[in-house]
């Protein structure tokens, strides 16, 4: 992922507030990196941009080595739908569907474009531990289960990057470093890309580098830095 001078800028006049402010960042394959900073420091408008959920007003955005600026809104669909993946905080499942419905959804809804890759899918459930889990609904699963099956779903089709917006927020301590250790076992495994927007120093510390955002700039580049490291570069900030 590449975004080069990239700029955000939310509402207009006097309540014009800008969340990125000319933002360039480079992602190479395979490389973990969090993103933190205070409230309000554009970290969801970058991982909105990054992952094209949301265009910038100025600047590039790249995955994969194709600019996201270019593409119509039909095309950016498919690109989200095959190309990425997304974790987020409230798991986003289906309550009608089982675990594995929800894991294939993607594959459903791209139609005759994207065949489902059965191996590939046992291999996810194997490797999230949701075999014995395949035929559950969401009520019928913890909190950590859920949040493994929306892994799954994120990496069902192969995607260029998994974005994980708080993929933690909602779970417990040991839910919790389970699903950390899931996803910096995928960039170690299979050189899965990941983004993480996350406030918890302990959740950054799994990352390859921390990304930190002020007023909608990057002020701080933390290359694997520990919990503690990390908390204190928040704390300076007020964070």
């Amino acid at each position: 992922m590449r975004l080069s001078a990239v700029r955000k800028v939310h509402g207009s006049g006097r309540s014009a507030v800008t969340a990125l402010d000319g933002i360039t960042a480079e992602l190479p394959y395979g490389t973990f990196t969090a993103v933190m900073g205070p409230s309000g420091s554009g970290k969801s408008t970058f991982l909105h941009c990054a992952s094209g959920l949301d265009r910038p007003d100025q600047g590039t955005v790249e995955i994969g080595g194709r600019e996201l600026g270019p593409l119509g809104e039909r095309e950016l669909t498919v690109l989200r739908r095959e190309r990425v993946g997304f974790v987020f905080q409230g798991f986003n499942l289906l309550p009608a569907l089982t675990a594995e419905q929800n894991i294939t959804l993607p594959v459903r809804l791209a139609g005759r474009r994207t065949r489902l890759d059965r191996p590939w899918l046992e291999q996810l459930l194997e490797y999230t531990g949701l075999t014995e889990r395949r035929g559950h609904r969401p009520g019928e699963l913890s909190g950590g289960q859920q949040q493994r099956v929306a892994i799954a779903r994120a990496l069902i089709t192969r995607p260029e990057a998994v974005f994980a917006d708080e993929p933690t927020g909602a779970l417990d301590t040991t839910s919790a470093r389970k699903v950390l250790e899931m996803l910096r076992g995928l960039v170690d495994d299979i050189g899965q890309t990941v983004l993480m927007v996350t406030h918890d120093p302990v959740a950054a510390s799994y990352a390859d580098a921390v990304l930190v955002l002020t007023d909608g700039r990057i002020t701080e580049v933390l290359p694997r830095a520990s919990a503690g490291t990390i908390a204190e570069h928040m704390a300076r900030l007020g964070a």
